[in-house]
């Protein structure tokens, strides 16, 4: 990738297109936790690529190019935000058909039943442990890549974690044993 990357670096635009490729998945997922309004999201990950490729001169060829590229992420949805009015991550980003298919009817209404339940979980936490959550299971991030998206302390990042897990985990027993109750 870094041969890639050194050829972007001097305009060959097939490079740039397949770093694109490569990374789009990443900024679209990553931008659509921090903005989640389809507009705002479009409109920066459009402007994410303009600012890697006017950007991309200052990159060091020798370092890791995915939290580079995060940060890029992070702050042009952060410009964004500021022009606009804030807005909440809808955690239904996740659509039921991202989740493995079977045939087995069964098994794809208790798929769903789960899906359901635990969304209604997660959406019980604060906004910054939603936050935390996308990045990680839906954008893939890792927590050193979480903590420079959302520009906290990375043990902050591992905190937020573990609690938004915890508190699912808690509400997931208790309503659990509430059906056994049934």
């Amino acid at each position: 990738m870094q041969d890639v990357i050194h050829r972007a670096q001097h305009a060959d635009q097939e490079a740039f297109r397949l770093l694109v490729e490569a990374y789009q998945p990443l900024v679209a997922k990553t931008a659509h936790v921090l903005l989640s309004d389809r507009d705002m999201i479009d409109d920066a990950t459009q402007d994410i690529w303009l600012d890697v490729w006017r950007g991309l001169h200052n990159f060091r060829v020798d370092a890791p190019f995915r939290p580079w590229l995060l940060k890029v992420v992070a702050n042009r949805c952060r410009m964004l935000l500021r022009q606009k009015r804030p807005v909440t991550t809808s955690l239904d980003a996740v659509p039921l058909s991202a989740l493995p298919r079977s045939d087995d009817v069964l098994w794809l209404a208790i798929q769903r039943e789960t899906a359901t339940e635990l969304l209604a979980a997660i959406k019980t936490l604060s906004l910054n442990h939603q936050r935390v959550l996308a990045l990680h299971y839906y954008a893939g991030l890792d927590i050193s890549e979480i903590a420079t998206v959302l520009g906290i302390p990375l043990g902050t990042t591992k905190s937020r974690l573990h609690r938004a897990i915890e508190t699912i985990r808690t509400t997931q027993r208790t309503h659990q044993r509430s059906e056994e109750l049934r």
